[in-house]
């Protein structure tokens, strides 16, 4: 082929795309060993609807976090997520949030849930009932309080700082929610099968003593000391141990074998010592109180709405340690305690003042009789505690469901007011060349179709007129 000599327009026009694409060489290498500037942070926010929140399998936000991550992979500067909750997320949702922030990805999110500091406990009363005493706290807001288990909706009321509940039964899990925002535990209940051992002299006290334990479910061995050398039993009692008996309850100064009480208490067992049994010597040393004088019962009291100032008691001194669970108002114008406890070793010891707490049962009110055997259920519930359960499940370093809006702080943060979502960092202001060298870091394929396409085309027109 002949070689022919370009015209100028041609010539020049050569000239333009072997310009071009040096240009786009050069601009390549640049960009290659130019540091990335910092990006601009995203204000945008992630909103997300309350039954993807309270999704368990969490799908939609999983896919969104997902993508953030991704993109945030190859940036040199941090990014940040904005996000707004209308509720607390589900367990997955707030470990998939913690994931993100572990990814360098920094979360910032606005609380619109409601349901702040919301968390739940169930602890199972000790005793053969199989009761549980269920606490909900939370922050107070305009949306109702729903308490509910396996079986449905046990109860709901308006949403306070807390609220309190004792069920006589539960279908686990136990749930409450505030809208959409939920706290849950599993309530495991442990067996209560151990028994109580009782000690007295024969007398109205330990008669209603024991009927009124036993009509609260616990099972009664007793032992009623008649003379030195022979007593009167319920049941079939037998050695104390711990194994056997969770509860020894002493209503007199009795003889008893102080040894294998105290031995009873350090390896876990609880005690009672009510009414006189406060005064046996040889027990002084595992009693959380001191006796000093009898206080007088109140004439009439038994037929008011404070019916055990209607009851002969002992005036006590709590040891140091001890703590004092119950006290009664006195006319000396300070409260008188009335019921004590302390820990020794592994095990309880309980303080009861009352010498004669049958006379409330059997002259108090209607009601008497209901609120003598609910005393003595807390005492012994007090002293008996509740047995521990083996939990395979791993502890985990978080709340976890119990208290979720905790759980999410513990993962993610404390949320920021919307005004500290959208203050950015002041940032330098770019110029035009960093802004075009910003939008081809972020199309690479343009600037080579442009390299490309130039060095293609000059080529092209040097093969038309025969040049190599």
């Amino acid at each position: 082929m002949t070689t022919t000599k370009p015209n100028r327009p041609r010539s020049m026009l050569e000239r333009a795309l072997r310009t071009v694409a040096w240009l786009g060489l050069a601009t390549a290498m640049y960009l290659a060993s130019r540091p990335a500037g910092p990006r601009d942070r995203r204000a945008s926010v992630l909103r997300w609807s309350a039954s993807d929140l309270a999704d368990s399998s969490a799908t939609v936000l999983t896919t969104a976090l997902v993508r953030e991550i991704i993109s945030a992979s190859g940036d040199t500067q941090p990014r940040r997520v904005n996000v707004e909750l209308t509720a607390v997320p589900s367990q997955r949702a707030r470990a998939m949030l913690g994931a993100v922030v572990g990814a360098d990805v920094s979360v910032n999110w606005i609380d619109r849930t409601q349901a702040s500091g919301l968390a739940l406990s169930a602890t199972a009363v000790a005793g053969p009932s199989g009761a549980v005493d269920v606490r909900v706290v939370g922050a107070p807001s305009s949306l109702l309080l729903v308490l509910r288990d396996a079986g449905g909706t046990l109860d709901s009321i308006p949403n306070t700082r807390v609220a309190a509940w004792r069920l006589a039964s539960v279908s686990p899990p136990l749930r409450a929610a505030i809208g959409a925002s939920e706290a849950r535990v599993p309530t495991r209940l442990p067996a209560f099968t151990r028994r109580v051992m009782l000690m007295a002299q024969p007398g109205w006290e330990s008669k209603f003593v024991t009927a009124a334990l036993e009509e609260a479910g616990w099972h009664i061995d007793g032992r009623y000391r008649v003379s030195p050398r022979a007593a009167v039993t319920l049941g079939a009692p037998g050695r104390v141990d711990t194994a056997r008996y969770a509860v020894v309850v002493l209503l007199d100064s009795v003889a008893v074998d102080a040894v294998a009480i105290r031995r009873f208490v350090q390896q876990g067992g609880g005690v009672v010592l009510g009414g006189d049994a406060l005064r046996i010597p040889a027990l002084a040393a595992i009693s959380p109180v001191r006796v000093t004088m009898v206080r007088g019962a109140v004439a009439g009291a038994l037929l008011t709405d404070t019916p055990q100032r209607g009851l002969e008691a002992w005036e006590l001194v709590a040891n140091r340690g001890a703590f004092v669970v119950r006290s009664d108002d006195s006319d000396h114008g300070h409260a008188e305690p009335a019921l004590v406890a302390q820990r020794i070793g592994a095990g309880r010891v309980v303080a009861s003042a009352y010498r004669n707490s049958w006379r409330w049962r059997m002259e108090g009110t209607d009601d008497g009789a209901a609120e003598h055997r609910a005393w003595w259920g807390s005492v012994l519930a007090l002293a008996a505690g509740v047995p521990a359960m083996a939990d395979d499940a791993v502890v985990d370093a978080y709340p976890g469901n119990a208290a979720p809006y905790a759980d999410l702080v513990a993962r993610v943060g404390l949320p920021v007011s919307v005004d500290g979502m959208t203050a950015a960092p002041a940032a330098r202001a770019l110029s035009a060349f960093d802004q075009l060298m910003d939008r081809l870091r972020a199309a690479p394929g343009l600037l080579f179709m442009v390299i490309a396409m130039a060095l293609l085309g000059e080529w092209a027109s040097r093969r038309l007129r025969g040049n190599r």
